[in-house]
């Protein structure tokens, strides 16, 4: 994926990252060509192959251009009652809330995997997230609870995205903590 400040390249990649989304609305992303989403786009098949290597890869760009969460530094947000676990959660169940449309294109498109990618990737460069942890234990902590809160979406989406945030939160609390095995 193009990683550079060229002003019209990043014009492109935004362009290819509408048609995409646009094209998702109408068909499943299986069915999704890369002449199609360049026609969409209006650039040609060059440009985009200078841009992205796949239609994947422009999954991966909207989702950090659009929908990438990253969690904040709790010590600066928390309430009384808010560990820095419940932080976490209370963070992602209001993303999920706020972009079930597109947690519901993910899973109906059968790349939520994606989704695990972006937010292992943003747990594991985010400095608050289990500061204590290094190395390989934290990259298998954030695959943890990538896997998990990817888990979740994946359920909220098959269950119609009709849980509101604040149940969505308590459910990932519930299982990131281990809460929900303790009975």
């Amino acid at each position: 994926m193009y990683c550079g400040e060229n002003k019209v390249a990043l014009s492109s990649q935004r362009k290819i990252s509408d048609a995409l989304m646009d094209l998702l609305a109408k068909k499943p992303y299986q069915e999704i060509t890369i002449s199609e989403l360049c026609k969409t786009a209006r650039i040609s098949r060059q440009t985009f192959y200078s841009l992205f290597t796949s239609r994947d890869n422009v999954i991966c760009f909207t989702l950090q251009e659009r929908y990438c969460y990253i969690p904040q530094d709790p010590s600066e947000a928390l309430q009384e009652d808010h560990t820095p676990l419940r932080h976490l959660c209370h963070g992602y169940g209001s993303y999920i809330s706020h972009n079930k449309d597109f947690m519901q294109m993910l899973v109906d498109n059968h790349i939520e995997y994606m989704l695990y990618d972006s937010i292992a990737e943003a747990l594991e460069s985010c400095t608050c997230f289990l500061p204590e942890l290094t190395g390989s234990r934290r990259a298998f902590a954030a695959d943890y609870f990538a896997g998990g809160i990817t888990g979740v979406v994946k359920r909220y989406a098959r269950m119609g995205c009709e849980i509101c945030e604040s149940d969505l939160e308590a459910i990932l609390y519930d299982l990131l903590s281990g809460a929900a095995f303790r009975t």
